[in-house]
């Protein structure tokens, strides 16, 4: 585990580089979301997850459009953090019947 934060920390400074140089719309800056996403996946934080892998594929979107290796790429990745992040277990308790008053 401790191989993807050490990677998670680099890939979010090569971003910031990234984003000052190119701009938050560039593929390359894209690639860096989807990276961090998959880090993000490995360490069981789906939410954050979710959030680099949204932005990963809105840039590839309007880069490439929905036809691109690297958008089906991507789109793979939130199906996959989408079934993960629904995948938990319901449990029920039963209840006691709550007691109303009698009514006059």
């Amino acid at each position: 585990m401790g191989h993807y934060q050490f990677a998670l920390l680099f890939f979010k400074k090569a971003l910031a580089i990234r984003q000052s140089a190119l701009s938050e719309v560039h593929m390359d800056t894209a690639l860096l979301y989807n990276n961090i996403g998959a880090c993000h996946d490995m360490l069981d934080q789906v939410t954050e997850a979710l959030e680099s892998f949204l932005k990963a594929k809105d840039v590839f979107v309007y880069e490439f459009g929905f036809v691109h290796p690297r958008t089906s790429t991507v789109m793979r990745n939130l199906e996959r953090i989408r079934s993960r992040k629904l995948d938990f277990k319901i449990g029920f308790v039963e209840r006691k019947p709550t007691l109303c008053p009698k009514v006059r």
